[in-house]
């Protein structure tokens, strides 16, 4: 029989395998995992961004005091720009000026 587990289980599972210094295939053997669901769940966490550097995602809030304000100077002219962020998982924020 099967055992489910949460994303919190699978995020401390993955930890443990690369602390281990093991290769997927034997941590999952002595675990009685089968290696197919532990490369899904590892890739899953990874691409939620859950499982960065063998660390949790952040759960810090955003505040008013982490944007940055943009503008020029009174006297001149501002000069357009682009600015493209490349947020991952086919995610762009981008922003004109003209």
């Amino acid at each position: 029989m099967n055992k489910r587990r949460s994303k919190n289980e699978w995020q401390r599972l993955i930890e443990e395998q690369a602390a281990s210094g093991l290769t997927q295939k034997v941590f999952c053997a002595q675990s009685g995992i089968a290696v197919a669901t532990f490369g899904y769940w590892k890739r899953k966490l990874r691409d939620e961004g859950a499982c960065h550097a063998g660390k949790p995602m952040s759960t810090r809030s955003v505040s008013l005091d982490d944007w940055i304000e943009l503008s020029a100077p009174a006297a001149e002219p501002a000069p357009g720009w682009h600015i493209e962020l490349d947020l991952g998982n086919g995610l762009c924020l981008r922003l004109h000026r003209g």
